[in-house]
């Protein structure tokens, strides 16, 4: 072989190389990544914190609106859990159905058991909210003040989950403060809603 053979060959085999690197990077960025099978923290870290405070925003809401003077327990249990569930086979939906355009190596079934679990987040963001307002009836709380307590939990909870998230951007100081406040002054709107249907 000659010298021009040879670099006509290497040549070749880079062009190969990076033919395969780029054919490899294009099919990466097709998959739809949410559809697909991973560990529960990388779940959470994925899509897991917006849908755990989604489901707490929702469980929230359900609760000032649902908890009036005259409402039961069950009543108030199973609205704020029938919305809940609502909110999250809506988002199994759209996961499932709109990511199918982009995905086509998993079948329907695939999808919508894969967005079943992915999407869980949605109820488990919900369920401390319910807890606690379950914990007062038991404590022999009335609905109202029960729910009442079960929201200002929610406003700690979403506080929480703000000030973690702003630490881990690096936020540190009087700035970590202000976005704590803002996280959890979602929850005192929800608060006022409440006061001011009832």
């Amino acid at each position: 072989m000659t010298d021009g053979d040879e670099t006509r060959a290497a040549g070749s085999d880079d062009g190969a190389e990076g033919g395969a690197g780029e054919q490899a990077a294009r099919s990466w960025k097709s998959v739809d990544h949410h559809a697909q099978r991973d560990n529960l923290g990388d779940r959470f870290a994925r899509g897991g914190p917006a849908d755990f405070l989604y489901g707490a925003v929702v469980s929230g809401f359900m609760l000032a609106v649902s908890s009036t003077h005259d409402a039961s327990s069950d009543f108030v249990m199973l609205a704020v859990a029938g919305v809940l569930v609502g909110y999250w086979a809506a988002h199994v939906y759209v996961s499932a159905i709109g990511g199918r355009f982009r995905d086509t190596d998993h079948t329907i079934t695939e999808r919508l058991r894969l967005a079943s679990s992915d999407e869980v987040w949605v109820l488990i963001g919900g369920v401390p909210a319910l807890g606690v307002f379950l914990v007062g009836r038991v404590f022999g709380l009335d609905v109202v003040d029960a729910a009442l307590i079960a929201l200002w939990f929610t406003v700690l909870m979403l506080a929480v989950v703000g000030h973690l998230a702003a630490h881990r951007a690096g936020v540190r100081g009087w700035a970590l403060t202000v976005e704590t406040v803002v996280a959890g002054a979602f929850g005192l709107l929800i608060i006022g809603l409440k006061t001011l249907l009832h």
